[in-house]
């Protein structure tokens, strides 16, 4: 099964809420921000979502371009950072940038970045890990090698101060937990009833809605 058919089981339900999120239509342009190999651009362009996808990685563009391919849909694709977006201003109906912000030197440019692009009244999915998330796993090495860490280590209350102090508004907010949470039904209802920051933390990424 392909990267781009897993994701079309997997999250349909996921695909579904971000489309009602974000005020998604038939023909609303949407940014792919750090689209990795293409999967969500895939879903949004099903949508019937004109969809451009940009990544730092050529070869993540590849993929996406193939997974495009194979599944007939016309995306733009293209490699680049996502500080410096080429578009003009007021493009996009909707940014969608999972997990890209921990791998950015100025969170706060890029935000303004996606400011700039977005039509009036656009919206924002941005998402970091959680601090307890598997993805973070390795983070204690920043301090054997400073200055060789390509990781900012952003966690979800730090993306929310800056969404705030760049004058977005968050309209919702939500996390995903990995299978080593959701496989025990007693855990998964004590993190989802606990406080918006320990299941901040214990997410596996934990993603803004911003406006």
């Amino acid at each position: 099964m392909s990267e781009a058919n897993a994701l079309s089981a997997e999250r349909t339900a996921e695909i579904a809420r971000l489309a009602v999120a974000l005020d998604l239509h038939h023909g609303s342009r949407v940014l792919d921000a750090g689209c990795g190999s293409g999967q969500w651009s895939i879903a949004f362009a099903t949508l019937g979502c004109a969809v451009t996808a940009q990544d730092l990685s050529p070869v993540m563009i590849d993929r996406a371009r193939m997974h495009a391919s194979d599944r007939n849909l016309a995306i733009t694709l293209r490699t680049g950072d996502v500080s410096a977006l080429p578009d003009p201003a007021a493009t996009f109906d909707a940014v969608y940038a999972r997990v890209v912000l921990q791998f950015v030197p100025d969170p706060p440019a890029v935000l303004r970045e996606f400011r700039r692009v977005l039509k009036p009244g656009g919206r924002l999915f941005t998402s970091v890990p959680g601090a307890l998330s598997p993805i973070y796993g390795r983070s204690w090495q920043r301090f054997l090698k400073p200055g060789n860490v390509s990781v900012n280590y952003m966690v979800p209350w730090e993306l929310e101060a800056l969404l705030a102090d760049g004058g977005w508004r968050v309209i919702e907010q939500w996390g995903d937990y990995g299978n080593s949470m959701t496989d025990d039904n007693r855990l998964e209802a004590a993190i989802r009833n606990a406080p918006i920051p320990l299941q901040q933390a214990a997410a596996t990424t934990w993603g803004y809605v911003a406006e």
